[in-house]
């Protein structure tokens, strides 16, 4: 099988797309596909042979992502001499358009995925008058794809409220022997942060930004700090909101910035249970890793989030529009509950351990196959103006 992977966002990028994405090259690489990568250009030098990267702008509002501009002649170029079997669309900007229509100009079988909830996101960046015509140009772009995989039944309830057509699910899984409580790094983590042994560790793991309701997250902890002073606070990420917080917090927690491979990893495992009080996400990668490193979850029960923890069995769930002392409140009854911690933790790790990336990529990978079968020879839907 040759598969094209079209994105604007791919490893050394770090975000949960990213980490997807990654784990599916990965994939297919094992089954012996051919897999081209078309992607931005991070200044990396990647091993991969088939890798096609174009030229590209920081993102004004999210810097870490970078946006292809055309012109993508070149792009072009290198999927037409790769030939694939099927592209994989997974971002919807310019570069996914001109890919969607080169492949029906080439009745190349295309399919698409859905990872980010744009709309949700343009409210915290001052376009949310915008919102009508983003969902109306992705609906319009997902459905000239054959199929749009999508990480959770919650999003697809969404989408097909809004029109969206052949919407198939695609989880996510997690690496449990990777992410895992017994991180050798762990008590170096938690000694050079000056936590002793007993201490009880809330963890944050994400980008610190609006779109992840990371004021509302400041304001339950800042109740959790007053009521427990002895409480440890870890913020791992980076992001707009970050020097804000960190000014808020007033030396209650610790901002560790990104952190990958083994060292993300080790701080997972540093910590005693994660908060995460997100409402845009599609699915929520950093959730499954908490719980693969032995964390229960305190969310808020929105989105792909709501799916992953199981209230009062993995985790506690909150509703979304709970005030921030009720989030506090669930924070705080595993803190000073260390039996209901404990067992919520033994479960949330074994829920982990049973969600494999390789049966997940493999679901993805015969879907490509019955999308390639009998599409060949068919002509692709020539793509209109949204």
């Amino acid at each position: 099988m040759r598969v094209t992977l079209v994105t604007d966002t791919f490893p050394p990028q770090v975000n949960g797309v990213s980490r997807t994405l990654g784990e599916l090259v990965r994939r297919l690489g094992e089954h012996g596909d051919a897999v081209q990568i078309v992607y931005p250009d991070y200044g990396d030098r990647p091993d991969r042979p088939d890798a096609c990267r174009v030229w590209s702008i920081s993102m004004p509002f999210y810097k870490e992502l970078r946006l292809p501009l055309p012109p993508f002649g070149r792009a072009h170029r290198a999927i037409d001499a790769f030939e694939p079997d099927v592209i994989h669309v997974a971002t919807e900007a310019f570069l996914g358009l001109s890919v969607l229509r080169l492949a029906g100009r080439r009745s190349i079988p295309i399919v698409s995925s859905f990872h980010t909830n744009f709309d949700q996101y343009s409210a915290h960046y001052g376009v949310g008058w915008a919102r009508s015509l983003i969902w109306r140009y992705l609906r319009w772009f997902h459905n000239r794809t054959r199929e749009t995989y999508v990480p959770s039944r919650t999003t697809i309830a969404q989408l097909e409220g809004r029109g969206f057509e052949r919407l198939v699910l695609w989880p996510r899984g997690v690496d449990a022997s990777f992410f895992r409580p017994d991180r050798p790094g762990r008590d170096a983590v938690r000694r050079a942060f000056g936590w002793k042994p007993d201490d009880v560790v809330l963890t944050y793991v994400s980008r610190i930004a609006p779109e992840k309701n990371v004021e509302y997250l400041a304001d339950a902890l800042a109740i959790v700090a007053e009521r427990r002073p002895r409480v440890r606070i870890l913020f791992v990420g980076d992001g707009p909101s970050r020097e804000g917080l960190e000014a808020r917090m007033k030396g209650s927690a610790r901002f560790a910035g990104y952190r990958v491979g083994d060292d993300l990893a080790d701080h997972y495992a540093a910590g005693d249970v994660f908060a995460f009080t997100s409402t845009t996400e599609t699915f929520g990668n950093v959730v499954l890793e908490a719980m693969a490193s032995g964390l229960p979850v305190v969310a808020l029960r929105a989105g792909g989030v709501g799916e992953i923890v199981r209230d009062g069995e993995t985790g506690l769930l909150v509703d979304p529009d709970a005030p921030a002392d009720a989030f506090a409140a669930a924070l705080l009854r595993l803190v000073d509950h260390a039996d209901l911690r404990l067992r919520l933790a033994a479960a949330a790790r074994a829920y982990a351990e049973s969600q494999s990336w390789d049966a997940i990529m493999d679901g993805l990978r015969d879907r490509y196959a019955q999308v390639i079968d009998p599409a060949r020879g068919l002509p692709q839907p020539a793509p209109q103006a949204p």
